[in-house]
C-alpha cells in the first residue's frame, strides 16, 4: 500500500461509507479532489451488483469484477485524470453458435476531469470536428460514485453480438456424405 490509497472490500459494510439500496452499493467520492490528492481506490465487486451491466445478459452472474481507479493531477497543465482500470467475467451466450460462454472483460481508461458541463460539450464539439483528442472527458462532480463509473467503462467494453473466437464443433466434425441431387441428370440434356 502507497499513500493516498485504500483497498475496499465491499462486503464488509463498515470498512467503506456507503448506502446500500436493492441490492446495489454507492461508493462516493469528490472526483477533482481525489484526483489532485493522487488517491486510488480498489476492490471486488460480485458481478451481479452491476445491474445496468447484466440487465441484458442472458444468465444470472455469478463472477467477480476486479477494479482500480486512480486519480492522478499534472501541475504543469493544471488537468486532472481519473486511470479507471476493470476486468472479470460475463456469461453471454454466442450470436453464432448459441451456446453460452464465459467472455472476459477488461477495461483500461483514462479519463479527463473539466470543471463544467459547458467545458465537456466544447471538447466534444472540438471532437466531433476532427480537432479535439482522442481522450474521453469527464465533469468532475463533487458526488462520483465510483462503482457507477466502473459499471459504465465495462459497459463500454461488452461486444453487442459477442462470439466465441472459435465455436465448440467448428471443423471438428465431418460433413455429412451429400447424396448426388436427382436433378444432376438433367444438365446433360440438352448437350447434344
Amino acid at each position: 500500500m502507497y499513500p493516498g490509497h485504500r483497498r475496499i472490500d465491499l462486503n464488509t459494510p463498515d470498512q467503506v461509507s456507503s448506502r446500500v439500496f436493492p441490492s446495489i452499493k454507492f461508493m462516493v467520492i469528490d472526483a477533482a479532489g481525489f484526483a489532485r490528492a493522487g488517491q486510488s481506490l480498489d476492490g471486488v465487486t460480485r458481478t451481479d451488483q452491476f445491474a445496468r451491466l447484466c440487465q441484458d445478459l442472458p444468465e444470472s452472474q455469478d463472477g467477480e469484477i476486479r477494479w482500480h481507479v486512480r486519480g492522478r493531477f499534472d501541475a504543469p497543465t493544471g488537468r486532472s485524470w481519473l486511470d479507471v482500470k476493470a476486468s472479470g467475467p460475463v456469461r453471454v451466450v454466442c450470436q453464432r453458435c448459441l451456446e453460452s460462454f464465459s467472455l472476459s472483460l477488461q477495461v483500461s481508461s483514462t479519463l479527463g476531469l473539466v470543471d463544467t458541463q459547458a467545458q465537456l460539450d466544447a471538447m466534444d464539439a472540438l471532437e466531433t470536428e476532427g480537432q479535439g483528442t482522442e481522450i474521453e472527458y469527464l465533469v468532475a462532480e463533487p458526488r462520483l460514485d465510483v462503482l457507477g463509473l466502473v459499471e459504465d467503462e465495462l459497459i463500454l467494453v461488452l461486444p453487442y453480438a459477442p462470439t466465441h473466437d472459435a465455436c465448440p464443433g467448428d471443423g471438428s466434425t465431418a460433413e455429412p456424405p451429400r447424396r448426388p441431387s436427382p436433378f444432376a441428370v438433367l444438365k446433360d440434356l440438352g448437350k447434344d
